[in-house]
């Protein structure tokens, strides 16, 4: 078997998880979900669908919470896209996340616990096509050859979108520099895991804990720690985050550069 047709079939073994239950508070009051946004007129979720799509990718799970009968009646069985989508709604609590929205899915069985997952988000957008197969390949080189269960892909800088001072003991300002690059690495939230973690999400995240539980506070720092996270480091301008109508604006300039 070549290359090509390894990676092919890992590929098909690989389940995409897409959550997409978020309540986008940070985008104001709007009258849809946030997935349902639309970038020159597509809406997120086609994005991310068709974008993992075209690497291959054909079973998604899409984890939907807040007006989920809106994405659910948009989306369908995927069929439209090409590929296979199920659902898991999130548990009926007052604070969720998506550690709890994980271990649900993985617990009523929509989450296939023999195969890896791809996680994503719809907010989250990638200029590089083929940056899903080259963090696959990444992922399965960290675990033939380091043992590792998972791994997260991070920009090597970004944008910090605030005024930056230096200030001596005298309060006063020596420099002032407006929305510098900040040379920090930092989570994209695109993340391979391999089943293992399922097991760590269950016994990890309490789904009776009062506050909502996410993997970025709970089961990845405890990967980091067991020395069990590989990271993949792309180039700052490939990820383009839509957390507000700011992002959104600025996504809408540099989505018609994607090949979907």
């Amino acid at each position: 078997m070549n290359r090509i047709d390894e990676l092919k079939r890992e590929v098909e073994k690989t389940q995409v998880l897409v959550f997409a239950g978020g309540l986008g508070k940070r985008m104001g009051l709007i009258e849809k979900p946030k997935p349902l946004l639309e970038i020159n007129g597509k809406p997120l979720i086609d994005i991310c669908i068709e974008y993992f799509k075209s690497c291959g990718f054909t079973d998604f799970i899409l984890l939907v919470g807040y007006k989920r009968e809106m994405i659910m009646d948009y989306v369908g069985d995927g069929s439209r896209y090409g590929v296979k989508v199920k659902y898991s709604v999130d548990p009926p609590l007052k604070k969720v996340g998506r550690g709890k929205a994980l271990k649900h899915a993985i617990e009523t069985g929509v989450v296939d616990r023999k195969r890896r997952a791809l996680v994503t988000y719809p907010d989250d957008i990638f200029l590089d096509t083929m940056l899903p197969l080259k963090l696959l390949i990444h992922h399965m080189e960290g675990v033939r050859l380091r043992g590792i269960k998972a791994t997260a892909v991070f920009t090597s800088a970004i944008d910090y979108p605030y005024g930056v001072g230096e200030v001596d003991e005298n309060n006063i300002v020596l420099s002032f520099k407006e929305k510098p690059v900040i040379k920090i690495l930092t989570s994209t939230g695109l993340y391979v895991i391999e089943p293992e973690v399922y097991d760590v999400v269950e016994k990890e995240v309490d789904m009776k804990a009062e506050k909502s539980i996410d993997l970025e506070n709970t089961i990845l720092p405890l990967l980091a720690k067991r020395k069990q996270l590989y990271a993949l480091i792309v180039p700052k301008d490939i990820w383009v985050p839509v957390n507000t109508i700011k992002d959104l604006e600025r996504a809408a300039k540099m989505v018609p550069f994607l090949r979907l």
